[in-house]
């Protein structure tokens, strides 16, 4: 959405999908962010009136997050960010949407492993997945008992659970050499 950064998108998402206003803390947790980077997010997201702080309903000591009218709107939009790839794509073939998808996918693994962002929900470190033994596509989510194709394998999910490191090397090795 215009006139958000990405880490503003994502409180925003976060707090449309969890449905419940949220401590600082829990957000930063969540997301994978330091609670400086959360704080400063949140007090722009509230000088554009799209949340606001309340006191918790479990502790009146604390302060927690709740998206406004005007914030459940703008979540709704920010949601939609990984969907920008997919629609983007549907203009290419069908060989370059696969090739140009699984290059972003490398490249996403790729930066999460060096360090240069936050680990993502994805695929590639979901216990759920499951690649074939030559790397190639169908592959399949075991949680939601789909198969998805090069072109299609998300890249954010909410019932993503992380496999261990072990894991997620056996199925990068697989996935990067196909």
């Amino acid at each position: 959405m215009a006139g958000l950064t990405p880490t503003q998108g994502e409180i925003l998402t976060l707090l449309l999908t969890r449905n419940v206003p949220m401590r600082l803390g829990e957000i930063a947790e969540d997301a994978a962010l330091t609670s400086a980077t959360v704080s400063e997010a949140v007090s722009t997201l509230e000088s554009k009136g799209l949340v606001e702080k309340r006191r918790d309903a479990n502790d009146g000591r604390a302060l927690a997050l709740r998206l406004t009218a005007r914030g459940k709107t703008a979540a709704k939009k920010a949601s939609q960010w990984p969907n920008f790839l997919t629609s983007a794509s549907d203009s290419l073939g069908d060989k370059e949407s696969a090739q140009l998808y699984r290059t972003l996918v490398k490249l996403i693994f790729t930066m999460q492993e060096r360090g240069d962002m936050p680990p993502q929900r994805m695929c590639l470190t979901c216990t759920h997945f499951e690649v074939t033994a030559r790397g190639k596509g169908p592959y399949h989510c075991n949680y939601f008992n789909v198969t998805y194709d090069d072109s299609r394998l998300p890249l954010d999910c909410n019932a993503h659970e992380t496999s261990d490191i072990a894991m997620q090397r056996k199925v990068w090795k697989l996935y990067s050499k196909a």
